[in-house]
């Protein structure tokens, strides 16, 4: 079925290779041949192999229950092999088991191994695809089948929802009843949880407003003052999700000897199985007895902001999202707690016409009719064209793409050379004192070729490396001179080569 994207965070997806029905998900169909025909050779990447219906079933459906959901950007099919003819010559996509709309709709050609390659105009997100598949019968097909199903997709990973959890002390075991003050109270800590190097076996909690992560210590101040507790609670529970968490809350005063309305402070704090933590102030002095809030990590102090500018008392909501896996740094947001992940994104190249991707550090040519986010996920890198594979080439465009975030100007530092640089020098040894070549020297770095003349620049050789010209036959080179004793030559720079120094020495 359709399901609510927003409910999701999504990310790259690649196509899993299957050998049975169940890989990922389940693969279905109405109908299956005898033999071997399972619906699942649809999708094990053998062109050799096919899923097809018994005969005389003109009309079956091909159901894949997806493993997580999926948002479908371009689905390609291709038709199972004949003559002539196309087997399956009708196709129409639904994402509910009753097939009640129709989202994609397509023919194959009329050859054998057809393709048919279907694109929204924009992404689905559902849990299930449903092909609904027609023989072409008036060309006498008595079944349907498929030789490949490719979905180009993003997968979907459930967001965490703490909602439900927030503003209530139900089921929360108690750590404290009872009015405390100056006392400190250690509890267990979320498995794995890390802070500032170090995992935090053991959280403690200060009647005075601090937390402390895996040491005794004032890391987190909220309203940090000679405060009280009345109450303090723990729940180990886990999201929707599937992410772990640890929820704290404290209810209590700021002023230890003044336990009265303007001085009340309730707060929740959320550890969660990611790393990443939430604070949801709910209540606030409306007195100026508000202490100092803070965090303390990695001898760095963060202030805070939790006050009420309003003098209402009201709260406000924090959180922390871990920038390491060690928890020394943190990306502080004044807002609910949202685990929006990375959106996917992909760079292309167009160069004369012609779109590239890169793969093993080289260049690719992809065919690419139409620049769609599809063909982004199919065929984009997801690093920027490294220097070296742009500067050879003539006014390249590079193209991003990303399913969500900021738009934000691409940009890249490249180091440009002339490509390649050529340095003349022309060598008249027509002098009468000059009898021979003894030696020939150079002091140069990089790839430096190197192309000579012996006829006045008429014609010049085939390059060859600096280094092994270098090693020519000083008396042989000297002798090939025509009669006007002149030696031309180009020192051809690659890239970032460069020549400081070159010297002939003759025999006079």
């Amino acid at each position: 079925m359709l399901i609510d994207e927003s409910k999701y965070n999504w990310s790259r997806w690649a196509q899993p290779i299957f050998d049975s029905d169940n890989t990922w998900g389940t693969v279905s169909a109405t109908s299956v041949n005898a033999g071997n025909y399972a619906a699942y050779h649809a999708l094990d990447g053998n062109e050799d192999t096919h899923w097809k219906s018994r005969d005389a079933v003109t009309n079956a459906q091909f159901e894949w229950v997806f493993d997580k959901p999926l948002k479908i950007y371009r689905i390609e099919l291709v038709n199972k092999p004949t003559g002539s003819i196309h087997i399956t010559k009708a196709v129409e996509v639904y994402a509910d088991e009753e097939m009640t709309e129709v989202l994609l709709s397509g023919e194959f050609p009329a050859t054998s191994k057809g393709k048919c390659a279907l694109e929204p105009e924009q992404p689905f997100a559902c849990d299930r695809l449903i092909l609904n598949l027609t023989s072409d019968a008036s060309a006498g097909v008595k079944y349907v089948g498929l030789t490949s199903l490719r979905i180009i997709a993003e997968i979907g990973e459930e967001k965490t929802v703490l909602t439900p959890f927030l503003n209530t002390s139900e089921a929360m075991n108690v750590i404290s009843s009872s009015y405390n003050d100056d006392g400190t109270f250690t509890t267990t800590a979320l498995d794995g949880f890390m802070f500032n190097g170090i995992a935090a076996a053991a959280l403690y909690i200060s009647s005075n407003l601090w937390f402390g992560f895996g040491a005794n210590a004032e890391q987190l101040k909220v309203m940090r003052r000679d405060a009280c507790s009345t109450a303090i609670y723990r729940q180990l529970g886990t999201c929707s999700n599937g992410l772990e968490f640890l929820k704290l809350r404290f209810e209590g005063y700021t002023v230890y000897s003044n336990r009265v309305e303007e001085n009340r402070i309730i707060l929740e704090l959320f550890l969660l199985g990611n790393n990443d933590m939430f604070l949801n102030v709910i209540q606030t002095p409306t007195s100026s007895n508000t202490g100092t809030s803070e965090l303390v990590c990695n001898n760095m102090t963060t202030p805070l902001n939790l006050i009420d500018s309003t003098g209402a008392g009201g709260g406000t909501q924090v959180s922390f999202y871990h920038q390491d896996e060690g928890g020394r740094t943190w990306n502080i947001i004044y807002a609910m707690y949202e685990n929006t992940g990375a959106f996917s994104f992909g760079y292309l190249l167009q160069q004369a016409g012609a779109f590239y991707t890169v793969t093993e550090n080289e260049l690719q040519e992809v065919p690419i009719q139409a620049l769609t986010a599809a063909m982004f996920l199919k065929y984009g890198c997801e690093e920027i064209p490294a220097p070296e594979l742009l500067t050879p080439l003539s006014n390249p465009h590079i193209f991003l793409w990303k399913a969500g975030g900021e738009d934000t100007l691409l940009k890249a530092t490249i180091k440009a050379y002339p490509y390649p640089s050529i340095i003349s020098s022309v060598v008249d040894m027509s002098h009468i004192s000059i009898l021979g070549i003894k030696l020939m020297t150079a002091q140069f770095s990089g790839d430096v070729g190197l192309c000579q003349s012996l006829d006045n620049g008429e014609t010049f050789s085939e390059e060859i490396p600096l280094s092994e010209w270098l090693n020519t036959d000083p008396d042989e080179l000297y002798n090939s001179l025509n009669e006007t004793k002149i030696l031309i030559l180009h020192f051809v720079l690659h890239d970032n080569a460069t020549i400081s120094r070159f010297k002939i020495t003759y025999i006079n």
